[in-house]
């Protein structure tokens, strides 16, 4: 049966990565590059105890480490999975050269910037643990699982913002959570509009999603001084606490904070 149906996958142009859905998740090693366990050897079932899981098998060749639609569609499902507690989530690269992508891994952490633990798989080499069935002709292997089985698998040959997108509507289904509602177009020109690099960076300081009412109060102050008496930049102020309140960045305090910003 298993071989007929990759058979089918195969002739009809798509491809098949990873355990399929309703199937149970094999255990694997990975050496952790970052997060709780960094810098040892860990199991995988070891962190997902059963329950809302997110796992990404990132399968760039070593000397790329990751091309710029992988981490375009990386990005937003990094961030909507950092942001969820009740969700185990691990990127994970499958590779032949584990110095090497090891070594990519920390030339590229800061313009990465994932905020999920980051691991390299230590079974199978580029291939990936025998018992998963990993395809390296695609770039991304993603499964969502719960209770140790698999829900959902995205098997991503040219992944992108599509993708992301429902991909993270899986995890959201699996956290018993509402899907996030898709940017609307003015929106999306709002965001992408020229902004004052200061202030970009004092919002990014502000949605950080463990900031304490004290920090959202102090943050607040600095974005009130820096836009003093000027009322181009009193204007941009607002605006942009507008957009960021619509698209619901930032924990409970910095919302409040941004709603009265905006007013």
């Amino acid at each position: 049966m298993q071989v007929a149906l990759l058979t089918m996958f195969l002739l009809s142009g798509d491809f098949v990565s990873g355990p399929q859905v309703g199937d149970k998740l094999p255990d694997f090693k990975s050496h952790a590059h970052s997060g709780p366990d960094k810098g040892n050897e860990f199991k995988i079932l070891d962190k997902t105890k059963k329950g809302p899981t997110l796992l990404v098998f990132m399968h760039a060749p070593s000397e790329i480490g990751i091309t710029r639609p992988g981490f375009q569609f990386l990005k937003p499902v990094d961030k909507y999975a950092s942001e969820n507690d009740k969700l185990a989530a691990h990127i994970v690269w499958v590779t032949g050269d584990k110095d090497k992508i090891e070594g990519w891994l920390k030339r590229a952490e800061n313009s990465l910037g994932l905020k999920s633990p980051v691991s390299i798989c230590l079974e199978g080499g580029k291939d990936g643990p025998a018992t998963y069935g990993l395809n390296d002709k695609v770039q991304i292997t993603v499964l969502v699982c719960k209770d140790d089985k698999v829900v959902s698998n995205f098997a991503l040959t040219d992944p992108n913002a599509n993708d992301s997108r429902k991909v993270v509507a899986a995890i959201a289904k699996v956290l018993g959570n509402e899907a996030p509602k898709e940017e609307k177009k003015e929106e999306k020109k709002a965001r992408k509009d020229e902004r004052s690099p200061e202030l970009q960076t004092l919002m990014r300081k502000m949605i950080q999603k463990d900031n304490s009412e004290a920090t959202v109060k102090a943050v607040a102050a600095d974005m009130k001084k820096w836009a003093g008496d000027d009322a181009k930049k009193q204007q941009e102020l607002r605006d942009y606490c507008r957009l960021v309140v619509r698209l619901q960045y930032g924990n409970e305090h910095a919302q409040g904070m941004l709603k009265k910003l905006a007013e």
